[in-house]
C-alpha cells in the first residue's frame, strides 16, 4: 500500500477554534437541548474533519467555479440555520458541516491564508497550486458570511451533529459513532449497515465505509469481506461515487480532498484512489471489494 493512513472524512482541515455566538439571535442545540454552551477562548485542535463536509456552494471544476456571491451565501446560510433549528436533521448536519469548515478559517483568516500560500509556494506543479489556492480562496468567502466570519464556538460542529444524528440522519449518524468510544459495535453495527444499505444513500453508503475501515470484522460477520481494512472504506467509496454521489474534481469529496491533502489535480475520487493510495498490486483487490460492495446494495444482490 502507498499510504497506512485511512482518510478520515469529515469536512476540511483538521484545524482550531475558539469561541463566539451566532449571529442574528441564532443558537446551538446542547446535548439536553435547553441550555446554551458557554463559548470557549481556548483553541483546540479538531482532528476527525470530514472530507465529504463541503456544504452545496460548489458544483464543477474548481477552475470553473464561479465567485461566491457574498449576498446569495448569506440568504443561503442564513436559510439553512433557520431550516436547522426547525429540526430539519439534513440542515442541521450541514449546518455542522459548514461550521466545521469555518473552524479554522474564522479563528485567524489571515493565518490560514498564510498557511495555504505556505504551502502553495513549494508545490512544483503550478496548475496543482493554482487549484489549491483557489480551494482554500473559495472557502474563505464562503466563511464570510457564517454568522458575520465570527469566529466560530467549538461546540457548533459537534453539537449540530449529535442533534442531526438523533433526528435519523444516517450520515451524521455515521459520524457521530465514528472513534474507539463511540462506535456501534455487534449486531448494533450491522443493524447500522443493515439500515444505510436500505437507504440507497451514496452519501451516507460513503460515510459508513470509513467507519468500516477501522471496524472488528466479528462485529460484521455478515460484512466482514467488506470490512476492517482501508481497502473496504476505498471499495465503499468507489461504490458510492457509481451510484451517483458527487466525486469528479470540483465536488464536495474532490474539494475537501484538495484541501486537506493538496492534491487538486486527480479528476475524481476512484483516480486519487487508484493513483495515490494504492500500488498495482492492490488493484485487483480493489476491484474485487468494489464488486463485493455493489452486490449488496439495493437492486444488485
Amino acid at each position: 500500500m502507498k499510504s497506512k493512513k485511512v482518510i478520515v472524512v469529515a469536512g476540511v482541515a483538521a484545524a482550531v477554534a475558539i469561541a463566539g455566538f451566532c449571529l442574528l439571535g441564532g443558537r446551538m442545540p446542547d446535548r439536553d437541548a435547553r441550555v446554551t454552551p458557554e463559548p470557549s477562548r481556548q483553541p483546540a485542535e479538531v482532528s476527525d474533519v470530514l472530507p465529504t463536509e463541503r456544504g452545496a456552494l460548489r458544483n464543477g471544476p474548481v477552475e470553473r467555479i464561479a465567485r461566491i456571491d457574498a449576498n446569495r451565501a448569506l440568504q443561503d446560510f442564513l436559510t439553512l440555520k433557520e431550516r436547522a433549528e426547525r429540526g430539519d436533521p439534513v440542515a442541521q448536519r450541514e449546518l455542522s458541516e459548514q461550521y466545521g469548515r469555518c473552524l479554522p478559517v474564522n479563528y485567524n483568516p489571515h493565518k490560514y491564508l498564510g498557511g495555504v500560500e505556505a504551502i502553495a509556494a513549494l508545490d512544483k506543479d503550478p496548475a496543482n497550486a493554482a487549484r489549491y489556492r483557489q480551494a482554500a480562496k473559495d472557502q474563505l468567502d464562503e466563511c464570510a458570511v457564517v454568522d458575520g466570519g465570527d469566529v466560530v464556538p467549538l461546540e457548533a460542529r459537534s453539537l449540530w451533529l449529535e442533534q442531526a444524528a438523533k433526528a435519523g440522519d444516517l450520515v451524521a449518524e455515521a459520524r457521530v459513532n465514528r472513534g474507539p468510544e463511540m462506535s456501534y459495535r455487534g449486531r448494533q453495527l450491522e443493524h447500522f449497515m443493515d439500515r444505510v444499505i436500505a437507504s440507497g444513500d451514496p452519501l451516507a453508503l460513503f460515510e459508513m465505509g470509513q467507519n468500516l475501515a477501522s471496524a472488528d470484522v466479528g462485529d460484521v460477520r455478515r460484512y466482514a469481506d467488506v470490512a476492517g481494512s482501508e481497502m473496504a472504506f476505498y471499495a465503499w467509496g468507489i461504490a458510492a461515487c457509481d451510484m451517483g454521489l458527487p466525486c469528479d474534481q470540483g465536488s464536495e469529496i474532490m474539494v475537501s480532498l484538495c484541501l486537506n491533502t493538496t492534491a487538486c489535480s486527480s479528476p475524481d475520487f476512484e483516480t486519487w484512489v487508484r493513483e495515490r493510495l494504492i500500488n498495482a498490486d492492490d488493484a485487483a483487490r480493489l476491484d474485487r471489494q468494489v464488486e463485493q460492495v455493489k452486490r449488496l446494495l439495493p437492486g444488485k444482490g
